[in-house]
Order: C-alpha cells, then structure tokens, then sequence
C-alpha cells in the first residue's frame, strides 16, 4: 500500500495540485478570494473530506468567517465536525496577516494526499474508500477529549462513519428515521457485543478498530455478486495502513 500510495501522490497532477496550493495560499487574505479559486478550494475541500461542497461556495464562505469560539457560531452549531476542522485550518488567514504565517499548509497537504488517494481507489471499490476514510477519521475522534456520547454523536453526524457502522451492524431501511437518543443507543450496544465496550474511545487504535472494519468489509462482500466482489485484499490494505 506504501508504494502504491507514494506512486499516485508523485504523479504529476498531484505535484501541480500541491505546488499550486503552496504558491497561492499566502496571496489569499479573504474567505471570498479563497472560495472564488475553484483549484484552492478543490485541494482544501479534499483535505477535509467535503469535495460534495465545491458549489457551495457562499456556504462555505460562511463556514471560513465563523467564530469557533463562539459556541453560537455556524460552525459549533453544525453537527457534522469536519466544517469546524476547515475553519480552524484556514480562517487565520482571514483573521490575522501574522497568525497566516503559522497556518501548516504541509498539514493540509499531507491531508489532500491521503484522502486523494483513498478517492482513487473508491473509483473501484466505493467500500474499500469509505474504510480506509474511516481507519483515520475513528482515530482522530476516539482521541478527541470529549464525553464518549458526543464522539458517538460525530459519528452519526458523519455520513461516511454512519455508513460503516450501519453497514458493518446491517441497519439499513429506517435506521436513520430513528431518534437520534436511539441510534446512539443501538449503536452502544451492538458495539459492546462485537468489541466488548460501548466506547469510541477504543477506536484509536488496535483491535476493535480492525474488527469494525472487518466485519463492514465482510458484509459488504456478502452483498456484492461474487463477480463484483474485489475485497479479498481490503483487509491486508487496511491492516498495512500506518497507525
């Protein structure tokens, strides 16, 4: 997977992307010169996982210009945390010309790289993607400091994390009707049966996190026609992945 992955990053439009990004970013000094440079904008939204928004640009505007430590903000007030984490990467170059020059754009870029990748490979096998998305983003939340309810609480308002957990528990048709209180609840529990704890926080690394992927992969092979089905390396690209 580490050869393959440096291959695809090294290829020529990844490296005219990336220098791109770098040469322009430190011009940028407004949220809407920033969302009107649809090649920026592209690179920024992968990094983060909402290429669904490149149109979007006046919502995300509004995302860049919001107070994060305003908890009335646009930005606290959507469940989905990943607009947060944009804000918190870019809106010091709107705010503050000194703070700008402390921004880590090799972050972000790094960021671009893996979930660029991972979109490669989702052009494939769509199912592959979303566990290799969620290898990463289950760690990143089960290490936030949080209460354990509001990390299940970022999941579900994660449409790619719901959807390993929905597809590795079978929870298809109106799971998602449900009440939230609910579906965490349901969630809790299938988990503690599978993994023995109803905590997030034993995603952030080791074998609850392979067992979840696992056991998503697995289902999702039971439903593909064996013609289709292309998983039987998924486990081994997952379980070669960095920590």
């Amino acid at each position: 997977m580490t050869t393959q992955r440096n291959a695809f990053v090294q290829s020529s439009a990844m490296e005219t992307a990336r220098d791109y990004f770098s040469r322009k970013m430190p011009e940028v000094i407004t949220a809407e010169s920033f969302v009107n440079d649809r090649k920026l904008l592209t690179v920024a939204l992968r990094a983060f996982g909402l290429d669904a928004d490149i149109n979007s640009k006046y919502f995300i505007k509004k995302v860049l210009e919001a107070d994060p430590d305003d908890k009335t903000s646009l930005v606290n007030r959507l469940a989905d945390k990943r607009y947060l984490n944009l804000n918190r990467a870019f809106s010091a170059y709107f705010s503050n010309a000194a703070e700008a020059l402390d921004v880590d754009l090799s972050e972000i870029l790094e960021r671009y790289n893996s979930r660029s990748f991972e979109k490669n490979i989702g052009e494939q096998y769509a199912e592959i993607e979303l566990a290799l998305n969620a290898q990463r983003e289950l760690r990143e939340i089960a290490r936030t400091d949080i209460s354990e309810n509001a990390k299940w609480y970022q999941i579900l308002a994660s449409k790619p994390l719901r959807q390993i957990f929905e597809g590795a528990y079978g929870l298809r048709g109106g799971f998602s009707a449900l009440p939230v209180g609910r579906q965490l609840s349901e969630l809790k529990t299938k988990t503690a049966k599978l993994t023995g704890s109803d905590d997030v926080s034993q995603f952030s690394s080791g074998q609850a996190l392979e067992s979840i992927l696992r056991r998503y992969l697995l289902r999702s092979q039971m439903e593909a026609s064996p013609a289709t089905s292309g998983y039987s390396v998924a486990l081994a690209l997952l379980t070669s992945s960095p920590p």
